[in-house]
């Protein structure tokens, strides 16, 4: 079996910040990646953050109706303003739900959940053409150690049941534009099973700690002192592959002040 990791899987966690889901395109060669963003509310505080719920899908293709190059990393930085907040919300830990049907998986760690989905993809076996499947997706706070992740939970049944974990590990940057990143290995989740081509997922978590109310996902708008308006960067995320030179993308966003 040939290893095709060519998924965009949750690697677009987070590439969203605008009250209209516009289309942001990287292609180089065959290769192209598609992302189609929204974000709720579209106004933010000015000065703080505030809780967001992020919609998202994603596309990965070969322009020429082939298999993709094989996905190998992904790497995704957070601006600054926009920030995970983890503090009280439950872990969930890899073991719990790998190998896990949704709902098992949901059963052992629902209360960590922050965010669900659908995917499509493709089984790829020697001398045959690629079988087309589709599951559900889970992204879960987790940790691995003391230190924090998430985990995206893949599950199908077609053609036979199946389950992954595909680990983002969460690192904080210290300057500069962005101050989160998040990072994943395909190959270590996947290894020969195929390759994600499509996701729709949504990220929302709101919760209670201390008698608080709380967001895993927040934002603020970074618009200057007299503007009502901003549009900044709000992601920046570089994919690597197996046969192909590593492609970048920098997602711009609008956001509107709350006043």
């Amino acid at each position: 079996m040939t290893t095709r990791a060519g998924a965009l899987a949750v690697a677009v966690l987070l590439l969203a910040a605008s009250a209209a889901a516009l289309a942001a395109v990287v292609q180089e060669g065959n290769l192209r990646i598609t992302v189609l963003s929204q974000i709720q509310p579209y106004r933010l505080p000015r000065d703080r953050v505030a809780p967001i719920a992020v919609f998202v899908s994603g596309h990965v293709a070969a322009t020429n109706g082939g298999i993709p190059s094989q996905l190998d990393r992904m790497t995704i930085r957070i601006n600054r303003r926009g920030r995970l907040v983890r503090v009280g919300l439950p872990v969930c830990r890899i073991a719990r739900i790998q190998p896990a049907t949704t709902e098992r998986a949901l059963e052992r760690c629902g209360p960590a959940l922050v965010g669900s989905g659908r995917f499509w993809a493709n089984i790829v076996l020697p001398d045959q053409a690629p079988y087309p499947t589709h599951g559900r997706l889970l992204v879960f706070n987790g940790r691995i150690g003391a230190s924090p992740v998430l985990l995206a939970h893949i599950f199908s049944t077609n053609p036979f049941a199946t389950s992954f974990v595909v680990v983002f590990r969460i690192h904080r940057i210290a300057r500069g534009t962005y101050g989160t990143e998040l990072s994943a290995s395909l190959p270590d989740a996947l290894g020969n099973w195929g390759y994600v081509d499509r996701i729709k997922l949504t990220l929302r978590r709101r919760y209670h700690y201390r008698g608080s109310s709380r967001s895993y996902f927040n934002a603020a708008c970074p618009a200057l002192k007299n503007a009502t308006r901003a549009v900044f960067p709000l992601a920046r995320a570089t994919f690597s592959f197996a046969e192909h030179r590593p492609l970048s993308i920098t997602v711009n966003k609008t956001c509107a002040v709350k006043e």
